[in-house]
């Protein structure tokens, strides 16, 4: 059986190229990413507690206590890590981030306003999507 060869100096020589903007994006996708994993699952978790009448539940923890939609929010941030990571010179990359945030912004108002329509006791410090602004 022949041995099998791994050279490290061929896996990491990509990634030591690598600017500091590239590496900054990553940080900020990834952070955006874990938060929306962190959002669908408190999500996929309503289901447990669903057991009411009508079966709704307002969603508690993470990003939620500040925003209604925090998975569009973490999805946006996922965008502006490409952005940031592309060094922002890309027109594409813009056009489509701003597809992506008018589309999500436009989305969680609906959800927001679906919220405050459903629950009264519905926390009145939480915003649509952007913290501290709508």
């Amino acid at each position: 059986m022949q041995d099998i060869e791994f050279h490290w100096q061929g896996f990491i020589n990509p990634f030591l190229k690598l600017g500091w903007c590239q590496w900054i994006g990553a940080v900020i996708f990834l952070w955006g990413w874990i938060h929306q994993h962190l959002c669908h699952a408190i999500l996929g978790s309503l289901r447990e507690h669903a057991g009411k009448v009508d079966g709704y539940v307002i969603p508690r923890g993470d990003w939620f206590e500040i925003v209604s939609s925090p998975h569009y929010l973490a999805e946006i941030v996922i965008y502006s890590g490409m952005v940031f990571a592309s060094g922002g010179a890309d027109l594409t990359i813009w056009l489509l981030f701003g597809f992506v945030v008018s589309n999500l912004v436009f989305a969680a108002a609906e959800t927001h306003r679906w919220y405050l329509q459903k629950f009264d006791n519905y926390p009145s410090n939480r915003v649509a999507i952007i913290p501290f602004l709508c």
